[in-house]
């Protein structure tokens, strides 16, 4: 009797475990550590979860959202899920969130920070500024040297929005490196869809 009940325990804990939503086999969520703290990256486990937020809305106003090409620029790797879920987990450089802030403070992802594509136009207060942030140095001779700056990766809100891809090719005109850029084009939209971790990072007043 013993022994049936045992046997029926380790049947009934793969069950379980099978019923488990995980990203890719064998990977049932990912860490990510930021600012001071541990984000649990994981697919929604509720069997009746479909989006009910904007990211549900299946039309676009256009202009201003036409839908993006998959590629920004050749130089520039487009990435899905699974390459961001390794970039942020393992620190290969600077998440990004391009949108602007009230976009951000509803919603993100894990691990990015906030730098808005407007921060990287010409006419930005906020360039020179954030191109130093990411490692740039501006020379004596009026350019911009980007031999030390960091590897990006940028998002915005979907395949729908221009925001990061504005902000890509803006960096690309003063010389940023395309090989240093990485571009996520399913943004909030693809990743909400598929059950994926998402936080507030800020209180709305």
């Amino acid at each position: 009797m013993r022994f049936r009940y045992v046997i029926s325990l380790v049947v009934s804990t793969l069950i379980v475990n099978a019923n488990v939503v995980e990203i890719v086999e064998g990977m049932p969520f990912v860490e990510v550590e930021a600012n001071g703290k541990t984000y649990k990256i994981e697919r929604t486990q509720k069997a009746d979860s479909y989006l009910t937020n904007t990211f549900a809305l299946t039309s676009r106003p256009s202009p201003p959202f036409f839908i993006e090409p998959f590629s920004v620029s050749k130089g520039v790797e487009t990435y899905g899920e699974l390459e961001v879920l390794d970039f942020i987990s393992k620190k290969k450089g600077l998440f990004i969130d391009a949108r602007l802030a009230n976009w951000y403070e509803r919603s993100a992802i894990p691990g990015a920070v906030n730098i808005p594509f407007k921060d990287f136009l010409d006419d930005s207060l906020e360039q020179e500024k954030v191109l130093k942030d990411l490692g740039g140095e501006y020379t004596k001779n009026g350019e911009w040297d980007f031999s030390k700056a960091q590897t990006i990766l940028l998002y915005c809100n979907g395949a729908w929005c221009g925001q990061s891809p504005t902000a890509i090719n803006a960096l690309i005109e003063i010389g940023y490196p395309e090989s240093k850029m990485k571009y996520y084009r399913g943004g909030m939209q693809a990743w909400q869809l598929l059950g994926l971790t998402t936080i507030v990072p800020k209180e709305i007043k």
